[in-house]
């Protein structure tokens, strides 16, 4: 053997089981107890008829939310805000919408229920343990996929913060809509 193929080998061994030592082990227990959080990106909503697009800020604080959206240069705010016992909704030019849960609001806006509770485990890269469910998980143990009351949740483009592996992409699709989210910035508190 001569000294190039041992060098090779050597060096390929040293980057392998170093890839190995870099694995990334998600802590369920830390992603259950992270419950008050800001996210900020933006947001695509598609289905055969139309695509919108906007500016997502998202407060969660336990299961009291805030989803403020913007469509470019502040045009066209929506607001939906609630908690388990009752949820607001706020459409441009429209008075305010409330009912007993976000759910519900869904449902009376479009026709069909969306689980807004459960967007909380979604977002950051869990299902709800509210729910059966089927996932796939990375070699790293990230959850890459996720199907739950009939949607299908993708994960992509995680990145640590305060010590949590978190995604910056999650698309959902299901009931011929597509929403695509891409996280710019976690706030943890």
């Amino acid at each position: 053997m001569n000294i190039t193929r041992i060098f090779f080998l050597t060096a390929l061994s040293i980057l392998l089981s170093a890839c190995s030592l870099f694995q990334i082990k998600q802590d369920d227990q830390g992603l259950n107890t992270l419950d008050e959080f800001q996210v900020k990106g933006k947001l695509s909503v598609r289905n055969a008829e139309e695509s919108v697009t906007g500016y997502l800020t998202w407060d969660q604080d336990g299961d009291a939310f805030d989803l403020f959206i913007s469509g470019p240069f502040g045009q066209g705010t929506t607001q939906l805000e609630g908690d388990s016992h009752r949820a607001t909704l706020a459409l441009p030019g429209k008075p305010p919408v409330s009912a007993a849960s976000a759910s519900d609001l869904m449902q009376a806006y479009l026709g069909w229920q969306f689980p807004v509770l459960d967007l909380r485990y979604w977002v950051k890269g869990q299902a709800s343990p509210e729910a059966p469910f089927e996932a796939q998980h990375n070699e790293q143990g990230l959850m890459t996929q996720l199907k739950q009351y009939g949607w299908n949740i993708d994960f992509s483009r995680y990145s640590q913060h305060s010590g949590l592996w978190l995604p910056g992409r999650i698309k959902i699709t299901g009931r011929d809509y597509k929403f695509i989210f891409v996280i710019k910035r976690w706030t943890l508190s």
